[in-house]
């Protein structure tokens, strides 16, 4: 988020009409009396019949207000009322942060409330915005009990289910999750009471409880409002599964782009800014100005390419194959064989091994590798006999030639962080191990 900059940049290169506005901050109090740092952007000159449709744009993990400038700018300056304020426990505003629990949740239905209340701000047509902690924000506003009426969402790197996210077969992505905690852990006690569960996947009950009460992947199916999902191709914090997911579950209006973002070891924006933010007017433009503009009949879901402006678009989830991986041996590194054709990753892959014996091992990591690439990658907690580990499903590009190559071990490898180890292991043996890697029909990427 520091680089949002780039967001602004790449609006110069949209051709559509821009238009002049202001920009003023203030402080709403909550009901709870906590202080909420605000900044409210509207287009200059008179409102339209019915006032300006709103949109509410919501920051991410350790962020504040401040970030959302660019996202704000480009949205107020094509004819939309914009809400950007500093949640719980971040910046200027006070409370603690919940990570989009139900005091979360709380004050973004109180700000909703405050900008359609604004006489200049039309009190039906307004949208939302977040990326990351501020994505889950938004479908946990829209899932919990009585859900705030947004008239059309669009959600970017974020997550429907927090556990599997982040705690994959009961294992802690412990990598990312201490960098979660650490980033916010300062005004978050809940958090920080629970990092060493979280971080060391001990008393998961309640590591899942508090996933659970911040996940809306089981109440999704009762979203009919229109949904558009900005999803990373390769992202540690937030895979694939959790924006496809949503994607199969919700019923409204609904699209799904796979791009050259995310958190670690990507990053936002990406090269590919200028189409989101385009695809992202369309939508507002479309759902809440009423405008016959066609995107509502273009293919749903599109994946970009990992290099370059080259995309593909599906008339839903799109297809894919499963070709298989022989891992021989029994040491912990291993060579697969050579592909004789380009690949691409989709989906979630599975990989087999043999576990022949256990000495206190908590976890068991496969880093599945192309030369210094990190592929993907999964744990367990491993026991004797035959164990699959559930990998995590990034889009990666695998052009002719490609030689992949697994470790196992404690930890992640060739340089990942996903999982780190505590050395508490003891030893482990393993034997043959087969990976049943899913790819996309046909390659996006050349």
């Amino acid at each position: 988020m520091k680089r949002l900059f780039i967001v602004a940049a790449a609006l110069l290169l949209w051709a559509a009409p821009a238009q002049a506005f202001g920009k003023r901050s203030g402080v709403q109090k909550m009901s709870d009396g906590v202080p909420i740092a605000y900044d409210l952007y509207e287009p200059d000159g008179a409102a339209p019949a019915g006032g300006w449709p709103g949109i509410i744009v919501l920051h991410g993990l350790g962020g504040s207000k401040d970030d959302m400038g660019a996202v704000a700018d480009a949205f107020v300056s094509h004819g939309y009322a914009v809400l950007a304020y500093t949640a719980r426990g971040h910046g200027s505003s006070g409370g603690e942060a919940g990570f989009a629990g139900p005091d979360d949740v709380s004050t973004e239905r109180a700000m909703f409330d405050y900008l359609r209340g604004l006489p200049e701000v039309s009190d039906t047509q307004i949208g939302a915005w977040g990326i990351s902690y501020g994505g889950g924000e938004i479908w946990n506003g829209l899932t919990t009990a009585g859900g705030i009426p947004y008239k059309a969402v669009e959600t970017v790197e974020t997550w429907t289910d927090l556990y599997s996210a982040l705690w994959p077969q009961n294992i802690a992505k412990s990598g990312v999750v201490l960098g979660i905690v650490k980033a916010i852990e300062a005004r978050s006690p809940l958090l920080a009471a629970e990092e060493s569960d979280a971080v060391h996947s001990t008393n998961l009950s309640l590591i899942k409880a508090f996933a659970d009460s911040r996940s809306s992947y089981a109440r999704l199916g009762s979203v009919t409002t229109p949904a558009y999902l900005f999803q990373g191709r390769l992202d540690y914090a937030f895979d694939d599964t959790q924006a496809e997911s949503a994607y199969l579950r919700v019923r409204g209006p609904k699209h799904l782009y796979i791009g050259q973002f995310g958190h670690a070891p990507s990053s936002f924006p990406g090269p590919d800014v200028g189409y989101m933010l385009t695809q992202g007017l369309a939508w507002y433009d479309h759902y809440l100005k009423g405008i016959p503009n066609g995107i509502d009949r273009t293919k749903p879901v599109t994946i970009a390419a990992a290099t370059g402006t080259r995309r593909a678009s599906y008339a839903g989830i799109p297809r894919t194959k499963v070709i298989s991986v022989g891992f021989r041996g029994t040491t912990l590194e291993r060579n697969g064989p050579v592909f004789r054709q380009p690949l691409e990753t989709f989906g979630v892959s599975l990989l087999k091994v043999q576990v022949r014996r256990v000495v206190t091992y908590p976890r068991l990591v496969a880093t599945v590798s192309a030369g210094p690439r990190v592929i993907t990658h999964g744990a367990i907690a491993p026991r004797v006999g035959l164990q699959t580990i559930r990998l995590a499903n990034y889009v990666q590009y695998l052009p002719r030639g490609t030689h992949l190559h697994v470790t196992f071990g404690p930890s992640s490898s060739n340089g990942d962080l996903a999982y780190l180890g505590f050395g508490d292991e003891t030893s482990i043996s393993l034997g043959p191990a087969e990976l049943s890697l899913q790819v996309l029909t046909k390659p996006v990427s050349r």
